[in-house]
């Protein structure tokens, strides 16, 4: 138990200190996600792309397929473009009549699949820092408090959640 909470608090001490490194890992990570979606609607261009003839078609196809795409891996947020940002793609990119070809598909995906596409909520962060804050802080209190090292962990951490879970509840976050 005591090495569990020396590394959640050398992670605490991480999040308050921001580097480069720690921000090139963010964008790497976010640029994986990007060109897993990219591989995610490219294997499934035929079921859902390949016979669109028209924007609202191609919209429609977008729309649904970056929703399986976050259902497959339960992502919890994804910034979807706008309609006239995916229009103007559209029409950059697919200038002939007829079906949008895979090549095609590839380029407009490429353009509207940034960086910036993936997001982690404001209120999901909020409730993974505390649920698994207070009970890293309750056991840290724990530890430093004298007299309260008579109480189990098996009690503290159990209660701290507990406690954190009501809190979210009754604050109307979950």
């Amino acid at each position: 138990m005591g090495q569990g909470a020396a590394k959640a608090k050398q992670g605490g001490e991480d999040a308050a200190q921001k580097t480069p490194e720690k921000e090139d890992a963010k964008k790497a990570q976010k640029s994986s996600d990007a060109n897993a979606l990219i591989e995610f609607m490219k294997k499934n261009y035929d079921a859902k792309v390949k016979n669109v003839t028209e924007f609202d078609e191609f919209y429609h196809a977008i729309y649904d397929l970056i929703e399986k795409f976050c259902e497959q891996r339960g992502q919890l947020q994804y910034r979807i473009p706008s309609k006239d940002d995916l229009k103007k793609k559209y029409q950059d990119f697919h200038r002939a009549r007829g079906n949008v070809t895979a090549e095609e598909f590839e380029k407009i995906a490429r353009e509207i699949l940034k960086i910036d596409s993936f997001t982690f909520g404001k209120a999901a962060i909020d409730m993974l820092v505390i649920l698994f804050g207070a009970p890293v802080c309750a056991l840290l209190a724990k530890r430093v408090v004298p007299g309260l090292k008579a109480i189990s962990d098996d009690i503290v951490i159990p209660a701290a959640t507990s406690g954190a879970v009501v809190y979210l509840v009754k604050s109307n976050k979950i």
